[in-house]
């Protein structure tokens, strides 16, 4: 998952947008954007606890497929020798997108890498199909391929988003609903009393807005994310995402994509 900033992956994700530009190019295109979010939220859970991020990708194209890499400032390190250092975060993803008339699809994989807490490395494989209208529907599927030290990603997990795109007077518009299915493990993943952590269901919703500007050759984003959890809230009150307990949250974010 090339999350790029929180809004333009949720873009991306919701418009399919890999295309037949690609295809049509005939020689390696080159792109990237660097940006500042007032927090970094993944999958509905905040990764810096309110506290501003820098984010940015580089992304080499040719034809169909895609080589990327994606950062950002993350969690405080819980690995003891890195106390009081925030981990960084790396994705690096490799992606083939094109089109068939209206209908966009896309295959990749991503492995995600944590500078300073190297047992939640992981990695995804993912596929989408998207419909090119006036609001464009799309599906996307994630599944963990490769399980993380800590067992916090198990091989096995899969999540869903399901979304809506459309622009009106000059801004964009998304929005989706996020469906999670746990791999089954007692061991790594056990109740805790009558309180399921891990339950399956539809556990998110997420609804973004963007502000394309034009600066020269670059083009500058500002864009707004809300994320709402849905899921069943479990007899201690709360409702979890990857066995964290999850509020609702706001992401705005300015970023200059080249």
């Amino acid at each position: 998952m090339n999350k790029g900033i929180l809004v333009a992956g949720l873009m991306a994700l919701v418009t399919g947008s890999v295309s037949a530009q690609a295809e049509e190019s005939t020689g390696p295109s080159f792109s990237g954007d660097i940006g500042v979010m007032s927090q970094y939220v993944f999958r509905g859970v905040t990764q810096t606890t309110g506290k501003p991020a820098v984010q940015g990708d580089l992304n080499l194209g040719y034809g169909g497929f895609t080589v990327s890499t994606w950062f950002s400032n993350a969690y405080p390190s819980p690995a003891p020798q890195f106390a009081g250092r925030d981990t960084v975060e790396f994705d690096f993803g490799l992606d083939y997108s094109g089109s068939v008339g209206d209908v966009g699809y896309s295959l990749g994989a991503v492995q995600y890498t944590y500078l300073y807490d190297s047992a939640s490395n992981y990695a995804e494989g993912y596929a989408s199909l998207s419909y090119d209208a006036i609001v464009s529907p799309s599906a996307k599927v994630y599944y963990t391929i490769g399980q993380s030290q800590n067992k916090a990603f198990l091989s096995g997990d899969t999540w869903v988003d399901l979304g809506l795109s459309t622009s009106y007077a000059g801004l964009d518009f998304s929005g989706s609903v996020s469906y999670a299915r746990w791999k089954k493990d007692s061991i790594n993943r056990p109740l805790a009393g009558t309180v399921n952590m891990y339950k399956d269901g539809f556990n998110l919703v997420t609804l973004g807005m963007s502000k394309d500007v034009t600066v020269g050759d670059a083009t500058l984003t500002a864009s707004l994310t809300g994320t709402m959890p849905v899921g069943k809230k479990q007899t201690d009150g709360e409702r979890y995402i990857y066995g964290v307990a999850v509020k609702p949250e706001v992401v705005a974010g300015l970023s200059l994509s080249y």
